[in-house]
C-alpha cells in the first residue's frame, strides 16, 4: 500500500466519533504563539501503518493558524484536506507528481499543488511553466490538458517560498483515486526545456521531508476564505 498522510481539519466534535478526533499537543519547537495555538482546532491524521506520525506540513500549519486566527470556528464540517507526494505508479511515465486522493472528501470545491522552491538562478532568468494534469497513470502518456500557465522568474523566491498552482478543474473528474501533475517549460526564446531536470532542480521533491509536494484541497475558494490577504500563495 502506498503511504499516505491526510491531515483533515475539523471545526465540529459533533459531526465526528470520539475514537477518531484528537487534540494536537503543540511542542515549544513548533514556532507557535504560546497564547495563541490552535489546540482548540480537531483534525484528523490518517498515516499507513509503515509511515510514522510526522507533524503538519509547514505550509498546513500556516492554514491552520490563518484559519484559526480569521474565526472559522462556527463552521461546519471540514474546511481542509491535504495529501502528500506518493511514489509514482509502476505504470507511470518518469517526471511526474503523484497524489493518492482516494480518501478525499465529497465537499471539497477547490484545490492547490503547492511545491517549495528550492534553488534562485544567480542571474535574472525567465521561463514560461504550464501545469498539466491527468487522473490516471495511462492518461500521462497522452496529450493532457493545461491546469495553469504562468512565468516563473528564476531568481525570485515567492514570499511564502511556495510556488502554488491552483488545479482544480481536476475535481471535476470524480471519483478520483490518483492524480499527477507534470510542470513543462519554455524558455525566453521560446524553446522547449527539460521538463523533468528542470523540475528537480527548482524544487523539492524528495518524500518524507517538510518540504515535500503537497496537494491541498478547500471546501471553500482561496477568497472565500480570505487566505490570499494573509500571503499563503
Amino acid at each position: 500500500m502506498v503511504n499516505l498522510e491526510v491531515v483533515t481539519l475539523v471545526l465540529l466534535l459533533s459531526s465526528c466519533s470520539s475514537s477518531q478526533v484528537s487534540e494536537r499537543r503543540i511542542d515549544a519547537n513548533d514556532d507557535q504563539d504560546p497564547n495563541k495555538t490552535i489546540l482548540e482546532m480537531l483534525h484528523i491524521e490518517r498515516v499507513s501503518a509503515s509511515h510514522q506520525q510526522a507533524r503538519p506540513h509547514p505550509y498546513m500549519r500556516r492554514i491552520y493558524q490563518s484559519l484559526h486566527s480569521l474565526d472559522f470556528g462556527g463552521a461546519d464540517g471540514t474546511l481542509v484536506q491535504s495529501f502528500r507526494s506518493i511514489l509514482s505508479p509502476p505504470d507511470a511515465p518518469a517526471g511526474w507528481i503523484w497524489f493518492n486522493v482516494s480518501s478525499l472528501q465529497p465537499s471539497m470545491l477547490a484545490a492547490e499543488l503547492v511545491l517549495f522552491r528550492k534553488t534562485l538562478h544567480p542571474r535574472p532568468v525567465s521561463v514560461t511553466v504550464t501545469l498539466h494534469g491527468v487522473t490516471a497513470p495511462e492518461a500521462a502518456r497522452r496529450d493532457s490538458p493545461a491546469l495553469e500557465e504562468r512565468l516563473l522568474k528564476l531568481e525570485q523566491r515567492p514570499a511564502s517560498g511556495y510556488d502554488v498552482f491552483d488545479v482544480s478543474p481536476l475535481l471535476a473528474r470524480r471519483p478520483l483515486e490518483a492524480v499527477g501533475f507534470q510542470l513543462q517549460y519554455t524558455d525566453e526564446s521560446g524553446s522547449l526545456v527539460l521538463h523533468e531536470a528542470l523540475t528537480q532542480s527548482l524544487y523539492a521533491l524528495t518524500r518524507g521531508l517538510q518540504t515535500e509536494p503537497l496537494l491541498v484541497l478547500y471546501q471553500r475558494h482561496r477568497h472565500n476564505l480570505e487566505l490570499d490577504s494573509l500571503g499563503l500563495q
